[in-house]
């Protein structure tokens, strides 16, 4: 395959330190690229990419992905005949764009870049004569950062992995980042989130409580309040409107309060766990006013932000003031210490766009951004050092801000907000391109209480196989359901509890031991589209776990080639879970070589719709 060379930038008359570490890793080389601006002078910097790559060789194909609410993870390519600029401007690294790129050759082998920064980032490819050259880093865009003595500006590091096929480059990147830099959870709790079914509307403790009992009898380990929980006592109060006001608790909906139900849900058996958008001010939020040295603001001719009223508001706390660090992290402390939570579920639904450019917060006016992602980082690492049991996911409108950056400071990322599973499908595909399965979170398909055109899940009707196809499609990587357990019939409960058996035993060694999902096919797509049987291949070590959903328009058979196994090894090929009817599966056994050569063949003979299968080791 063409090699690639990693080169640091050089900048005129600046002093700059490159660093290229290698992570090892079975798959593939990869390499994360940091970089370094000192000066003995004060001089203005903006254009500072973390990394050049150099790849020779002609016949390139660029794959990206694109993203919006509720439909992330959207497979662009395009060959590379021209320049090509992925420059993200929202202020979250995967509302419109995904922070990756993977350049295929014409030979199968590719290189897979991926900026880890949650901000405004940049991939820039141009052809040269004999190859393309990449450059990757903090977008130039509304950027600039002032260096002088005893003040660098280190970038955000850049990751690069390469190898003889993108299967091979993608999943030597999640496993590279597993291996040496996702923080480690001492559990894998099987989690219920409250959210869809009742949103912040019908949502109190009498419900929240009920479901805790269903929960535990099923042999989930803890239970999620979302939204809804603070601001005024009043059971209409609307969420949104009054973030950052983090004391005030809903003592109509929680008339114990948040520490209350917490107690009572551990007192259930289980664990209890809480959301929390810490970063976020509502244009009601009272803390704002009392507080306004936290407030993020720009303040500049023609700029508009999200409220008419006042042009300059971001709605958000500008963590690159140290005032506004020292206050969420004590209002994170209170919380944690009063709910004794063991899951934080860390939203953010806002677009800071080029960030906050107040010079009294400690930063200049053009690298507020920057400084506000070091800040959240800096209080990620901080909020662990406290709370080692606790396990900190990442929501941003569902997958809007999902990123190396983030997830090296916490332990998963949400995919999405929507999660039928035709489409939670796509996302996992498109997830593991980059991820680790102990990094990607989701729900299985939730029963949702507003409107949705694909979300109609009813306990009521749902057929049993097409039920054990919701809970499958999530069961490779960390997932929770958002169903009214208590409206669950006493069928579907039963299956609830033998998949979350079969999860503990198969699933979660293989995320506590750096577990890899790699795709078997093409992506599928929501709305009908990609591939229809589609099948993806869990592994960790000698642990290899299948799955695979036919999705509508599948044909009744497919040809799964697992990857990874020891060619002289005989493997037994075993079907896991409710509803597996042996009669579906027509390779029972064979040799590594055998089953990556042919392939483990299903046939539908009975209704099952999903399959989830253990190669397991038998000589």
């Amino acid at each position: 395959m063409p090699e690639p060379s990693l080169i640091t930038p050089s900048l005129s008359g600046l002093a700059v330190v490159g660093a290229h570490r290698d992570l090892p890793n079975p798959y593939a080389n990869v390499v994360c690229c940091d970089l370094v601006v000192r000066s003995a002078a004060e001089v203005t910097v903006s254009d500072v990419p973390t990394v050049v790559v150099d790849l020779p060789g002609l016949n390139w194909t660029a794959h990206w992905f694109t993203s919006d609410w509720g439909d992330e993870f959207t497979p662009q390519q395009a060959p590379v005949t021209g320049r090509l600029e992925l420059r993200q401007v929202t202020g979250r690294s995967s509302k419109g764009l995904h922070p990756w790129l993977c350049l295929e050759h014409d030979d199968g082998s590719a290189v897979v870049v991926s900026p880890a920064w949650s901000g405004n980032w940049r991939i820039d490819v141009e052809p040269t004569d004999g190859g393309l050259r990449v450059l990757s880093g903090i977008s130039p865009w509304e950027f600039s950062r002032t260096v002088r003595p005893g003040r660098e500006f280190r970038a955000p590091s850049v990751y690069v992995a390469w190898a003889g096929s993108r299967t091979d480059a993608t999943a030597g990147l999640a496993a590279a980042f597993s291996q040496w830099v996702a923080p480690r959870t001492p559990v894998v709790p099987l989690t219920w989130n409250h959210w869809w079914s009742y949103e912040d509307q019908e949502i109190d403790a009498a419900a929240f409580l009920r479901d805790v009992e269903v929960a535990r009898e099923l042999g989930y380990d803890l239970a999620v309040l979302d939204a809804g929980w603070f601001g005024p006592a009043d059971v209409t109060s609307e969420w949104y409107q009054v973030r950052g006001d983090w004391d005030a608790e809903n003592t109509v909906r929680f008339p114990d309060g948040v520490a209350g139900l917490a107690a009572a849900t551990r007192d259930a058996g289980i664990d209890f766990g809480i959301w929390c958008e810490i970063e976020a001010l509502g244009v009601e939020a009272e803390v704002a006013v009392a507080r306004p040295g936290i407030v993020a603001r720009r303040d500049e001719p023609g700029f508009t932000g999200p409220r008419a009223d006042d042009p300059g508001w971001l709605g958000y706390v500008c963590l690159g003031s140290p005032e506004a660090r020292d206050h969420l992290l004590d209002v994170l402390d209170r919380l944690i210490g009063r709910t004794g939570a063991r899951w934080l579920k860390v939203d953010f639904n806002l677009d800071p766009g080029p960030g906050c450019s107040r010079t009294d917060h400690g930063h200049d006016a053009g690298d507020g951004l920057y400084e506000h992602y070091q800040g959240l980082y800096a209080l990620l690492e901080t909020l662990r050092a406290h709370y080692p049991q606790l396990v900190v996911e990442a929501c941003s409108s569902g997958g809007l801000r999902l990123d190396l950056g983030l997830l090296s400071h916490l332990h998963c990322g949400f995919l999405s907000d929507p999660d039928w599973s035709e489409f939670q499908l796509q996302l996992l595909w498109g997830a593991s391109q980059l991820l680790p399965a102990a990094s990607i979170y989701h729900f299985s398909e939730s029963q949702w209480r507003g409107f949705h055109p694909r979300q109609h899940l009813d306990p009521k009707t749902i057929g049993v196989a097409d039920f054990d196809t919701t809970l499958r499609a999530v069961m490779l990587h960390r997932f929770a359901l958002s169903l009214r357990l208590h409206e669950l019939p006493d069928t579907l409960r039963e299956r609830v509890a033998e998949h979350a058996a079969v999860y503990r035993t198969h699933v979660m060694p293989a995320l506590r031991e750096h577990g890899v999902i790699r795709p078997l096919t093409a992506q599928p797509r929501r709305d009908g589209g990609g591939e229809r049987w589609p099948g993806f291949q869990l592994s960790a070590g000698e642990r290899h776990v299948l799955l695979t959903v036919a999705l509508p328009g599948a044909e009744d058979e497919q040809v799964l080639r697992p990857v990874g196994l020891r060619p002289d090894a005989g493997y037994r090929v075993r079907l896991l879970g409710p509803g597996a009817d042996a009669a579906d599966l027509l390779t029972p056994e064979g040799t590594g070589e055998e089953l990556t050569r042919d392939g483990v063949r299903l046939q539908r003979h009975s209704d099952a719709t999903s399959w989830l299968l253990v190669l397991e080791s038998i000589r």
